[in-house]
C-alpha cells in the first residue's frame, strides 16, 4: 500500500438546522463599505429604511440561524422597483470567509412591512451536499415543509409534484439540490401564478427561498360552482386537438453540434385553455368562441438585398451613434469598444457596447451587428428603463395590434433584409407589454414549410410612436433538416395526444379578461408527464432536453447502479436497451463522461482551445467529435499529448485512467517523481514505469480500488467501474477546491 499525508486545513460547513435544514443561498457582489453607513432612500416613497432596519427584520425572521454572521459582515443595496411592479424592494447580504472558503446570502424583502420575497444561500459545501447526497428527498421534505409554514402563515399553499430535480443537469462538484413548489389554493383550486419554491441541499440546508409576491390584493375569484362540467370540456378539447408538426432545435452547447428533429406537438391554439364557467377559448386578445390556426406565410418570398455589405468597424460605429442617440435631458451616449469577434455559431459580428450616463449613474447593454450584412442580430433600446424624468404620456397606446404588427415586419425588412425570407409572419398572436409600452411579436424561422422551435425574430415595438424597441435573431448557424419523410402519420400523431389529454383547473389572471384584480377559472389541457412532444420519426415521446423517455432505463448492477443511474438520468452518460455496464468503454466515450461529470462543457467557437494548447494528438482534427473534449482536457491537464495519439475507439487501461484523474486533480508533477513510490501490489510490475506515481496516487487517494491486492494496471475500464471514479472525482475536486468550469 501507499502511504502519504495531504497538506491543507480541514474545511467544515456552518449550517443552521430547521429540523434537518439550514438556511439559504447565492453571492452578492460586495458594496461600498461608506454606502452601508447612509440611508436606503426608496424612490416614490416617504419611507427611509436603513441597513439596521433591514437586519433586525433579518433576525426576527431567522432568531436562531446565522449567529455566526455578524452587523459588519452585511452589506445592503438601495430600495428598487421592477417596471412591471412598483412595490419597492430591499436587498440585504453577506460574503463570509470560513477556512479560505466563502459562503454567501441574499435575502430580498419586499414592501413597508418588509416581508421576506426571496433568499439565496450558498454554504462552505462538504461531502455531504455532494451526489450521493446525506439526505434524499423524502428525507429532507418534512423539513421543507416546516420551513414553509413559517413564511406561508397559512395562507393555504399545498406542495405539488415537482419530478424534475433528483437527476440535476448540475455537474458533480456542485451539490445534489431538491426542488419543492408550493401553489397557493383557493377553494381548493391552484392559482396559477403565486407560488412558493424552497430548495434544500443534500445535507438539509435549505438554499433557497423563492416567492411570486404580486403587487395586486384584494382579489376576486370566478365562483367555482359555476364551472362547466370537465367532460364537456374535454369534448371540445378533443374535437379541437390536432398535432402539428415542426422542426425543433436540440441544443449541444458541450460541442455546438446542435441538432434538429422532427417533433409533433399539439396545435398551439388549444394550449391556452377554456374558460370553465363561459366555456370560450382563452386567446392573447381574451376570450374567442372559436379558433383557427393561421396559415405559415413568410415575410417576403424571396431574399432581399443586405443592409450595408462588408460592414466596416468605423461604419458600425457610425451606425450605433446615429442610432442610439438621445435627447433626454441629463442624459448622455457613451459609445465603448467596438469589438470585431465571431459570434457562437462562427459569424463575423461586431459587438458595440454603449452606456447612457446620468446624474445617479447610467444603464448600459451591447449592440450586436452582422459584419457581412451590416444587420442587427441583438438591439435593445434600453432608453425607457433609465431612472431618470420621462414623459407620463409615453404610456399612451395609439397603435392597434394589426398596426403595430405591419410596424414590426417593416422594421425586420429594415433591419435584416438579407434574412426576412427565412422567417414567416408570426403563427401566435402578439402581445401588449404593459412596463414599456410595446407590442411584442415572434416571426418564427420556417424550413420545408414547417416551422422551426428554438429559432425566431423577436421584434417589439413602441405602442405609441412604432419605433423599433427591441430586435434579437437566434443564431445557431448552419444546421442539417432531416427531410419530412418516414414520419409518423400526422393522425397517429393526433390520436396519441387525445389518448394522453387531461385537463387542468386553475384560477389565471389574464390581463384582457375582466379587470386586473380578477382571476378566471380556467381548464388547462396537459399531456404526458414529463414530455414535450413526440418524435415524429420515431413515435416516441421526448422530454424537455429532446432525448426519448425511453432512452434512459433503470440500470441494475450489484456494486455500481446508483452510479449508473445517475449519470443516465443527468444525460451525462447514453445507453439503449443494448447497454452492458461491465463492458469495456472506450477513450473517447470515457473522456465525455469525465468531462461532463466535473465541467460545464460549453463550446464556442469564437475561442479554438486546441490551437491554443500547448500541445496536440496527430489523430485528432477540429472535425473530430472528440475535438471539443479532448482540447477541454488537454487545456486543465487531464490530457497530455506525450503519446503523440489519442487513439480515442481503443479501450481504456486502468493505468490510463489513474493518469486522467491525477492531472485533472492538478498533481501531476509529484506522479511525475515515480521512483519515490513504492507499490505493494502482486502485480506491481506491470505498471509503466512513466505511470507508477499517478497509479500510486490514484489508489491511494481511493480513486480506484484493488481487488485481491491487485492493480490490474492494463485491464480494460467497464463503464460500471468508470461511474464510481467518476463519483469519487467529483468529491476530491470539491475537497482540492478544483473548479474546472
Amino acid at each position: 500500500m501507499v502511504t502519504f499525508k495531504k497538506a491543507g486545513a480541514m474545511l467544515t460547513a456552518t449550517a443552521l438546522s430547521v429540523g434537518l435544514l439550514a438556511p439559504i443561498a447565492s453571492a452578492s457582489t460586495l458594496g461600498n463599505e461608506r454606502m452601508e453607513t447612509l440611508p436606503i432612500q426608496v424612490a416614490q416613497a416617504n419611507t427611509t429604511v436603513t441597513k439596521a432596519d433591514l437586519i433586525k427584520r433579518f433576525r426576527e425572521l431567522f432568531p436562531n440561524e446565522f449567529l455566526h454572521v455578524s452587523e459588519k459582515d452585511f452589506h445592503s443595496g438601495a430600495g428598487y422597483s421592477h417596471h412591471s411592479d412598483t412595490t419597492v424592494r430591499y436587498e440585504l447580504y453577506f460574503s463570509k470567509n470560513i477556512n479560505d472558503q466563502y459562503e454567501h446570502g441574499s435575502f430580498v424583502f419586499v414592501g413597508d412591512t418588509l416581508e421576506l420575497e426571496q433568499f439565496y444561500y450558498q454554504p462552505v459545501y462538504t461531502k455531504d451536499v455532494l451526489f450521493p447526497a446525506k439526505y434524499s428527498k423524502e428525507e429532507v421534505k418534512k423539513s421543507a415543509d416546516k420551513f414553509m409554514e413559517k413564511f406561508s402563515k397559512g395562507e393555504g399553499y399545498e406542495l405539488v409534484p415537482n419530478p424534475y430535480d433528483y437527476y440535476s443537469p448540475s455537474i458533480l462538484t456542485q451539490p445534489v439540490e431538491y426542488s419543492f413548489n408550493y401553489e397557493k389554493k383557493n377553494s381548493g383550486i391552484p392559482i396559477s401564478d403565486q407560488t412558493i419554491n424552497i430548495r434544500v441541499l443534500g445535507d438539509g440546508t435549505v438554499s433557497s427561498f423563492y416567492r411570486t409576491t404580486s403587487s395586486k390584493n384584494n382579489f376576486t375569484y370566478d365562483d367555482p360552482s359555476k364551472k362547466q362540467d370537465e367532460s364537456s370540456v374535454a369534448n371540445r378539447v378533443q374535437d379541437a386537438l390536432k398535432a402539428q408538426l415542426s422542426y425543433t432545435i436540440i441544443p449541444d452547447y458541450s460541442t455546438g453540434n446542435h441538432k434538429v428533429k422532427l417533433v409533433y406537438e399539439p396545435n398551439s391554439q388549444v394550449i391556452s385553455g377554456i374558460h370553465a364557467l363561459t366555456g370560450e377559448w382563452f386567446t392573447m386578445d381574451g376570450l374567442s368562441s372559436t379558433i383557427s390556426a393561421k396559415p405559415i406565410t413568410p415575410i417576403v418570398s424571396a431574399p432581399l438585398a443586405s443592409k450595408q455589405p462588408n460592414m466596416t468597424a468605423a461604419q458600425a460605429r457610425a451606425l450605433a451613434e446615429k442610432l442610439l442617440a438621445t435627447d433626454i435631458k441629463g442624459v448622455q451616449l457613451e459609445i465603448g469598444a467596438v469589438d470585431e469577434t465571431t459570434s457562437e455559431s462562427g459569424k463575423e459580428v461586431f459587438n458595440i457596447q454603449y452606456m447612457y450616463n446620468y446624474r445617479n449613474g447610467g444603464t448600459g447593454t451591447v449592440l450586436t451587428i452582422d459584419k457581412a450584412t451590416g444587420e442587427f442580430i441583438n438591439y435593445s433600446d434600453i432608453k425607457s428603463s433609465l431612472e431618470v424624468d420621462n414623459d407620463d404620456s409615453k404610456d399612451e397606446v395609439k397603435l392597434t395590434q394589426k398596426q403595430a404588427l405591419d410596424k414590426a415586419i417593416a422594421l425586420v425588412k429594415e433591419w435584416i433584409p438579407s434574412s426576412a425570407h427565412k422567417y414567416a409572419l408570426p403563427v401566435n398572436e402578439g402581445y401588449h407589454e404593459t412596463y414599456n409600452n410595446s407590442y411584442n411579436f415572434t416571426f418564427p424561422r420556417i424550413e420545408n414549410g414547417l416551422t422551426v422551435m428554438g429559432d425566431s425574430v423577436s421584434v417589439s415595438v413602441d405602442a405609441k410612436t412604432g419605433d423599433l424597441v427591441n430586435l434579437y435573431m437566434s443564431d445557431y448557424g448552419d444546421l442539417e433538416y432531416p427531410a419530412v419523410t418516414d414520419i409518423l402519420a400526422e393522425q397517429e400523431a393526433t390520436k396519441m395526444l387525445k389518448d394522453e389529454l387531461k385537463l387542468k383547473l386553475q384560477y389565471v389572471n389574464h390581463p384582457k379578461v375582466g379587470n386586473e384584480q380578477h382571476y378566471s377559472l380556467a381548464y388547462q389541457p396537459v399531456f404526458k408527464e414529463r414530455s414535450a412532444g413526440i418524435d415524429a420519426k420515431t413515435g416516441e415521446w421526448l422530454d424537455a432536453s429532446g432525448m426519448a423517455n425511453a432512452d434512459k432505463p433503470k440500470i441494475e448492477h450489484p456494486k455500481a447502479a446508483e452510479e449508473l443511474n445517475y449519470l443516465i438520468h443527468a444525460g451525462i452518460l447514453e445507453v439503449n436497451e443494448k447497454f452492458n455496464p461491465d463492458a469495456a468503454i472506450t477513450k473517447e466515450e470515457a473522456l465525455k463522461v469525465l468531462l461532463k461529470s466535473v465541467t460545464y462543457m460549453y463550446y464556442s467557437s469564437r475561442y479554438n482551445d486546441f490551437e491554443m494548447a500547448d500541445e496536440s494528438f496527430t489523430d485528432i482534427t477540429p472535425d473530430d467529435p472528440s475535438y471539443a473534449f479532448v482540447s477541454r482536457a488537454l487545456k486543465m491537464g487531464m490530457l497530455d499529448a506525450s503519446t503523440k495519439t489519442f487513439n480515442p475507439q481503443t479501450a481504456l487501461t486502468n493505468q490510463e485512467l489513474a493518469k486522467w484523474v491525477i492531472g485533472t486533480l492538478k498533481l501531476n508533477k509529484p506522479a511525475q517523481l515515480s521512483d519515490i513510490y513504492e507499490l505493494k501490489y502482486s502485480d506491481a510490475a506491470l505498471v509503466d514505469k512513466e505511470l507508477r506515481g499517478h497509479v500510486a496516487l490514484a489508489y491511494a487517494m481511493g480513486l480506484l480500488e484493488a481487488e485481491n491486492n491487485q492493480l490490474k494496471p492494463t485491464s480494460e475500464v467497464t463503464y460500471a467501474q468508470l461511474a464510481q471514479v467518476t463519483i469519487r472525482l467529483a468529491h476530491k475536486m470539491n475537497e482540492y477546491q478544483i473548479n474546472n468550469y
